[in-house]
């Protein structure tokens, strides 16, 4: 059994205003996940270091981190993230920015877990619908390419944006993958929207899957955190 988390942690900002990436790094320690795909984590402030960032991310050696910028500025970075407990065997970085937005990507990550090889990628689409409907033919893409060539089981997350209660934005990805479903996620106080998300590869078997709330995760970030608790093919 393998736990993969999704989150996107708003720059390590609670709903309290407190920066605090120390407690998250904590909470996802202690929530048995071996793999996190983060979303919003930021290094730039230039009050705070950014090997001192990803030390308190990574609970002090808990994880590993490989990130996956967006963003980079002399003070740091800001994008995805990779957190795992298992050993890396490659990642790889693509660019799905549209002009005139906030850069974006999707970042893949192959890991070997205890029962075998897994891949996973963690992507945060933009705020137009235009511009997700391009990334999300971007992602379809890489997705089609990917499992031609690798038949290793792989599992897509992260924080769609997609606001709207029957979108048909996913329609392609949902002909390649299985989505599995975790209801509103966003705001975490008081969730609405469905904004985070997930899918496997068929041949990967999903035991357990839902979204954390309770009062800690309420306070830790403004989304919910997703966990998939999964069985390999092997």
């Amino acid at each position: 059994m393998c736990r993969v988390m999704s989150y996107n942690i708003h720059s390590g900002v609670g709903r309290d205003k407190k920066q605090d990436y120390n407690r998250i790094g904590k909470f996802l320690a202690t929530s048995k996940a071996n793999i996190v795909l983060l979303q919003e984590m930021d290094t730039r402030p230039a009050n705070r270091s950014i090997e001192q960032d990803v030390k308190d991310i990574c609970a002090n050696n808990t994880f590993q981190l490989i990130k996956s910028p967006a963003l980079e500025e002399k003070s740091g970075w800001y994008g995805n993230a990779v957190l795992t407990r298992f050993d890396v065997l490659s990642h790889k970085t693509y660019d799905i920015s549209q002009p005139g937005r906030q850069p974006r990507n999707i970042q893949l990550v192959e890991v070997l877990t205890r029962h075998g090889p897994l891949t996973v990628m963690n992507t945060h689409l933009g705020l137009k619908r235009w511009e997700r409907h391009t990334q999300l033919s971007l992602i379809c893409d890489v997705i089609e390419k990917r499992v031609e060539k690798h038949k290793t089981p792989l599992l897509l997350a992260g924080d769609f944006n997609e606001w709207q209660f029957f979108t048909q934005a996913f329609r392609r990805l949902n002909r390649l993958l299985n989505q599995r479903f975790f209801g509103p996620t966003f705001p975490s106080g008081f969730p609405i929207f469905s904004l985070d998300r997930a899918w496997v590869t068929p041949n990967l078997r999903v035991v357990e899957a839902s979204k954390i709330k309770n009062q800690e995760t309420s306070v830790l970030s403004d989304h919910l955190p997703l966990f998939l608790d999964i069985s390999l093919p092997y």
